[in-house]
């Protein structure tokens, strides 16, 4: 398309690198694009030049990013640029797209075009169900360590039947065991999880020709975006669609990989010449983002690793602030003096937005939100829980999954007595004895009056579950819409009622979230309103972790998150704190050179978010795994000239009282000392309050709903004080402190 303006593609504002690799038609590409070399803006104008310049249809394109939200922006924009409509475009994550695939011609794989998407925690719990059914003690065997290792053989697309035979001793024949019994217990359900999605549309086309050259016919070019990121299975699914083709155009860079722990592999992209013949390389290494100090100090971190493409970042931005590299006699007194520095920058005219801690575990952010609050700076955590994996909302997304999926046995176990209806642990067994003698699923049994014809005095609970069950896929079947079933639900399951019912800080909180549920439903379907409540359900199961991100919650306030939570983010001024070893790299991983290389690699992601200025720093001791243990500077620290930095030694507050260490004459201070030479001083902390430390673990309590009980785990202090509280019925209860008036027994 060109018009009045000239042509499309000398609209769209490129460096001559990245118009060079938009233009380029002559087979398979790999685009290096470091960290703020305008990665996206490239991808978006290779789909917006296919479709106007070489007239390819939107449906003829195959686009996979790693974010719901990325696939949104880059969609937007090619309608921007190019005034087509791009509905037909296939443009998505992976997942997504795979779902698509596996909705349309999914059959030969023997599965419902309406089956259930699993998430984590349903896998966890039909795991759990295997584990039991194949008498093997979670002590052994821990439901995570089997949802992992089944994940690894989904990632390197192995069958259940091949996983046995590769088997070599016995722990292997029981874990794939697991694996064979749970692929069952998913396809009974008609149920995929996360993994399935990409393994079964490999499986799909690897084993139906036709299949596979009809989706090859369709798509004319594939792209992806992240491509260091992806698995095997990924790889897999995109070599077979690309064929002999190679239609590829893969954006990424190696430098960033930092996801081998879910199986990415950073050698697909390093390897990406010798898999796709005649492949041409295009190398972004302008970056737009960052100053040359920050970039000096992120180029000489990367570089210490072997197995990289050669490229080193650069800007025009000549200049900036230095790097600095603080340290801290401990994790307390590096708190507070981010926290000041923090302020300084609030109070000179900064942003909260503007603001990133960054920390390589969540485990680290406790005593940076303790300072800050001190100083009443608003924070978000990034990264938390995501609104849809809250126990309320999860109630309600597992009866609308019901009606949708009335095989899904993982939902059912989890409403099948939420409200309690009499349905307890007997009157379950006595639905799965049933189920299993008829081979249906347990609701079906239940929906089925000569299954259960004398159920006793679960009776008036199974009647219940009955109505509330037949009201809904009513409505379903009619076609009502989204929102109207699960108002309906609301209503007929008396959930709400039961919340109301409580009366607390808690149930107003959860019956808040309900509301937002419903607003939310309410929304989609009128930006969908076409769609259907299945529609609406993938969608929700599909959201992945940047997705989820609150940003309207994060509006004027600091942001604290991991490493891995960072990647994707720029924001002016960074804090990245704990560069220790045994964190990062992670004790976990010293002995890995690979892995040790992988933690460099997030090392440098961390840097590169910073726009303006960057702050580094560690402490000497630490309070870890309940003691106060002595730390070295992380080794990548001693990999970087010093002139690429200065170090600072703030002045410590007067409650750590710490004593100066005095130099030998004419030596300077050295910021990396060695273990040997270090003198740790005793830790200060300052005292608690009695208010603080008003509630140990361990300790009785009581509450005046619930009864006594005892302690057994607490995370934050003061007003947000959170604990874990095992009470004399049985039940564990999460309350917040300053709502759950306690008193010590």
């Amino acid at each position: 398309m060109t018009d009045s303006r000239g042509p499309l593609i000398d609209r769209i504002v490129l460096n001559p690198v990245q118009k060079e690799a938009v233009e380029y038609d002559g087979g398979p590409q790999l685009v290096f694009a470091g960290a703020g070399t305008g990665k996206t803006r490239v991808l978006t104008a290779k789909i917006a030049w296919l479709m106007d310049q070489k007239k390819v249809p939107p449906g003829a394109i195959f686009a996979a990013t790693f974010t719901n939200k990325a696939a949104r922006e880059m969609k937007t924009r090619v309608e921007a640029f190019t005034g087509i409509p791009c509905a037909a475009l296939w443009i998505g994550t992976f997942h997504s797209l795979c779902v698509r695939i596996l909705r349309r011609d999914g059959r030969p794989l023997g599965y419902p075009s309406f089956f259930t998407i699993y998430d984590a925690d349903d896998q966890q719990s039909l795991l759990k169900a295997v584990l039991k059914e194949l008498q093997i003690d979670e002590r052994t065997m821990a439901p995570q360590v089997a949802a992992h290792a089944v994940s690894r053989f989904k990632n390197e697309c192995l069958t259940p039947d091949a996983a046995v035979a590769k088997a070599a001793g016995f722990y292997d024949q029981q874990v794939a065991r697991v694996y064979k019994t749970y692929q069952q217990m998913l396809r009974k359900r008609q149920a995929m999880d996360f993994d399935d999605l990409i393994t079964n549309t490999v499986f799909l086309l690897r084993d139906n020709p036709d299949v596979c050259a009809c989706y090859r016919r369709m798509f004319q070019h594939v792209l992806v975006d992240e491509y260091q990121d992806t698995n095997h299975a990924q790889f897999e699914l995109v070599r077979l669609l690309a064929g002999e083709s190679g239609r590829v155009f893969a954006v990424g860079d190696d430098d960033q990989s930092i996801y081998g722990w879910r199986g990415a592999r950073v050698e697909n992209i390093l390897s990406f010449e010798k898999v796709f013949a005649g492949t041409r390389v295009f190398k972004l290494e302008q970056n737009y983002r960052s100053t040359t100090a920050i970039l000096d100090f992120a180029n000489a971190v990367i570089r210490s690793n072997s197995r990289r493409a050669a490229k080193k970042l650069w800007t025009g931005r000549t200049g900036g602030d230095p790097v600095v590299l603080s340290r801290f006699d401990d994790d307390r007194q590096e708190a507070e003096s981010v926290s000041a520095a923090v302020a300084r920058l609030l109070a000179n005219g900064s942003k909260p937005t503007d603001v990133m801690v960054l920390f390589r575990t969540n485990a680290q952010s406790r005593v940076f939100e303790e300072y800050l609050r001190r100083r009443n700076i608003a924070y978000v955590i990034v990264g938390g829980m995501s609104f849809y994996q809250r126990r309320e909302i999860k109630d309600c997304l597992a009866y609308l999954r019901l009606v949708v999926n009335p095989k899904d046995d993982v939902s059912f176990d989890r409403i099948m007595n939420v409200p309690a209806r009499g349905l307890g642990e007997k009157a379950r067994e006595t639905i799965l004895q049933a189920a299993g003698r008829t081979g249906a699923s347990m609701l079906e049994t239940v929906m089925d009056p000569q299954a259960l014809s004398d159920f006793g005095r679960g009776q008036k609970g199974l009647d219940d579950l009955r109505g509330v069950y037949a009201a809904l896929a009513g409505m379903n079947e009619s076609g009502a819409k989204a929102v109207d079933i699960l108002q309906k639900m609301l209503e007929v399951s008396s959930y709400m009622d039961m919340l109301e019912a409580d009366e607390n800080e808690e149930s107003e909180s959860r019956i808040d979230n309900i509301n937002e549920l419903v607003n939310a439903v309410t929304f989609w379907q009128e930006d969908n309103p076409e769609r259907t409540l299945a529609d609406f359900l993938e969608e929700v199961t599909l959201v992945t972790d940047l997705d989820s991100l609150d940003k309207k919650g994060a509006e004027g306030r600091v942001s604290l998150m991991t490493l891995h939570s960072a990647k994707g983010l720029e924001t002016k001024h960074v804090f990245l704190v704990g560069l220790e070893d045994g964190i990062i790299p992670s004790r976990m991983n010293l002995e890995d050179p690979a892995k040790v290389e992988e933690e460099r690699r997030l090392l440098y992601v961390g840097i590169t978010r910073a726009m303006a200025t960057l702050a580094c720093s560690y402490a000497e001791q630490r309070f870890r795994f309940g003691s106060v243990l002595p730390m070295d500077p992380s080794r990548f620290l001693a990999e970087i000239p010093r002139e690429l930095f200065k170090t600072e030694e703030p002045k410590k507050p007067a409650a750590y009282a710490v004593a100066h260490r005095p130099q030998p004459a004419g030596k300077p201070r050295n910021v990396m000392p060695q273990p040997q030479e270090r003198k740790r001083p005793e830790p200060v902390f300052d005292d608690f309050s009695q208010d603080t430390v008003q509630y140990r673990m361990g300790q009785y309590v009581s509450h005046k709903l619930y009864g006594q009980g005892r302690i057994l785990s607490i995370s934050g202090f003061g007003d947000d004080m959170r604990m874990t509280i095992l009470f004399n019925d049985g039940a564990r209860r999460k309350l917040i402190a300053k709502f759950a008036n306690l008193e010590a027994v």
